[in-house]
């Protein structure tokens, strides 16, 4: 069934980056961001084409000599920090010569998320007679709910929801989960109708705690390539 499939994954890449100023080319453990993400992409077994959106030509050189397609620039109106996903994908698919039955969004700021993740998605949606769109998840340790606080003007605290803020243990919680960004899936004709991968027909993906870290700032990007080269034996 999933071979029968058109399956586009769309890399987003604008070079504004606050945050970590050029961030999507900048070199984690000895390759560009965006390389781990192409990697994946590649890898997976049932990815049929991988496109670049991008602003900028020096991350367009750089995502072709990786081996992904750049076929056109984005233009700068797609490319503010406030542009919804939506609109990049739809202008990805509107410039398109293909047709496609699914796309993937995978965003260069989540490194750790692997081939097999990427696969294991798409294998659990596609399994789904249900769901039309899947996006990543990961359990909340510390910022359960239950942990949580709100603190007034004095700086009393008082529980956000443990109103008597009294000590529980993890096991007697219940799990809770958090939008963690290392894939978003859709059927293609769902994410045009719905303009979004939320929707009641959304199933999560979950990932473990190491991998659900995202790269926004310099201290992101430390601990990511630490957990890298630990988990790759890169030294």
């Amino acid at each position: 069934m999933i071979n029968k499939n058109k399956i586009l994954a769309i890399i987003p890449a604008r070079s504004g980056s606050k945050g970590l100023p050029g961030k999507n080319i900048k070199e984690i453990c000895g390759k560009p961001l965006i390389y781990w993400t192409i990697k994946s992409a590649k890898e997976s077994k049932y990815i049929d084409d991988i496109v670049i959106s991008t602003d900028s030509e020096e991350i367009a050189i750089v995502a072709k000599k990786l081996g992904a397609r750049v076929p056109f620039l984005r233009p700068k109106e797609l490319a503010a920090d406030d542009t919804p996903s939506f609109d990049v994908i739809k202008h990805v698919l509107d410039n398109n010569s293909e047709n496609m039955d699914y796309v993937v969004l995978l965003e260069p700021t989540s490194p750790l998320r692997s081939s097999d993740d990427i696969d294991n998605a798409i294998v659990s949606l596609l399994g789904n007679r249900e769901a039309t769109s899947l996006v990543g998840i990961c359990k909340t340790e510390s910022q359960n709910p239950a942990f949580l606080i709100n603190c007034n003007s004095e700086n009393f605290i008082s529980g956000y929801e443990n109103k008597n803020i009294k000590s529980l243990r993890r096991q007697d919680i219940k799990d809770v989960f958090f939008l963690e960004g290392s894939i978003y899936l859709s059927q293609t004709i769902a994410l045009l109708q719905n303009k979004t991968f939320y929707h009641e027909k959304t199933i999560g993906y979950e990932f473990p705690k190491w991998k659900s870290l995202e790269i926004d700032d310099i201290y992101d990007f430390i601990m990511v390539e630490a957990l890298m080269r630990y988990k790759e034996g890169i030294l």
